[in-house]
């Protein structure tokens, strides 16, 4: 199906839940800016990944969709939305709302992605192409405003934070594909005795736990940034980071989206379908033979994420900060 662009007044973008995936969806909305560039950008998105697009200047509402109303409310919802009467719906969730909306354009339900396409990124984009908008390679974008930028320049300054900042996420939202704090600690300490480096541990609230473990093994004491920042000023921190060392976790594509370099720690998930897609970014993971398993159940210990050693992994962080810039 081709468009005719400029029956396009009105787009409404239907994204993912979680902010990691929200964040892999930015290339599409990217690229609808550059397409229809005169036209209103709606974005659905679940309550999490609100703060991804409240200060963004591309997107003209905000509309937030929580899977656990009432089905009353769901129902007000959509009434509410086919009032607005959307030209075009981008539906990257595979919902139904593109049906009871009514748009003169919608994105294809059975249009899939070649199976040779693996990154989540590229698949997103390649809803695109039923629509008849043509697609190559398209950057992550998080939009950061000034007054994050200000936020995250005051806490680098009052911890007093000082280059080479190195950033370090040791949580994600499933056990399985969290490194071992122990790990952590261990390459924590030898970043800031052997490298000179500033460590910063971020994450949500819900990461205190696992980063407390991590701090109660250390030697050398990191900075703890926990729960200091929303997504959009920890973007602004991970701009004047020299290196995030991560789980497969949001932080990971929100440090794509600003360019720091991002070295990966990957274990029952894939690298292929969710890794860092920067030029110099790095994945670190075992070929074991029940690896990626993509399971929510680990039958052997989580061997994947344990066999990956701080040795290896201080190496290569030494040389992704100091080998190049």
């Amino acid at each position: 199906m081709t468009i005719d662009k400029a029956q396009v007044k009105r787009i409404l973008v239907i994204t993912l839940s979680n902010v990691g995936d929200v964040i892999l969806t930015t290339p599409v909305l990217r690229r609808l800016a550059r397409e229809f560039p005169d036209s209103r950008i709606d974005v659905m998105v679940g309550p999490s990944g609100k703060e991804l697009f409240e200060k963004d200047p591309r997107i003209f509402k905000v509309i937030i969709y929580d899977k656990h109303l009432p089905i009353a409310e769901k129902r007000r919802l959509q009434l509410k939305l086919k009032k607005l009467r959307y030209d075009l719906v981008v539906d990257l969730k595979n919902t139904v709302f593109p049906l009871l909306l009514g748009p003169k354009y919608r994105t294809g339900t059975i249009h899939a992605a070649p199976k040779t396409m693996l990154h989540s990124k590229d698949r997103h984009l390649y809803k695109l192409k039923s629509l008849g908008i043509e697609i190559d390679d398209e950057a992550y974008h998080v939009h950061v405003p000034k007054e994050d930028e200000e936020y995250a320049l005051r806490m680098v300054r009052e911890n007093n934070v000082i280059d080479p900042i190195v950033v370090m996420n040791a949580g994600a939202k499933s056990h399985l594909k969290r490194w071992p704090a122990e790990h952590f600690a261990a390459l924590s300490d030898r970043l800031i005795t052997e490298c000179r480096a500033s460590v910063v541990m971020v994450g949500l609230g819900e990461d205190r736990d696992v980063v407390d473990k991590v701090l109660s093994k250390t030697k050398n004491r990191p900075f703890d940034l926990v729960d200091k920042t929303n997504i959009r000023q920890l973007a602004a921190l991970l701009k004047k980071a020299k290196l995030l060392i991560t789980n497969d976790s949001a932080p990971l594509h929100l440090g794509c989206s600003v360019g720091v370099k991002v070295l990966a720690l990957f274990g029952p998930t894939d690298p292929r379908k969710y890794g860092p897609t920067g030029e110099f970014d790095i994945v670190m993971n075992k070929k074991l033979f029940c690896s990626p398993c993509e399971s929510a159940v680990c039958k052997y210990n989580y061997e994947c994420m344990k066999l990956i050693s701080h040795e290896e992994v201080f190496e290569t962080a030494r040389m992704m900060i100091e080998g190049y810039e």
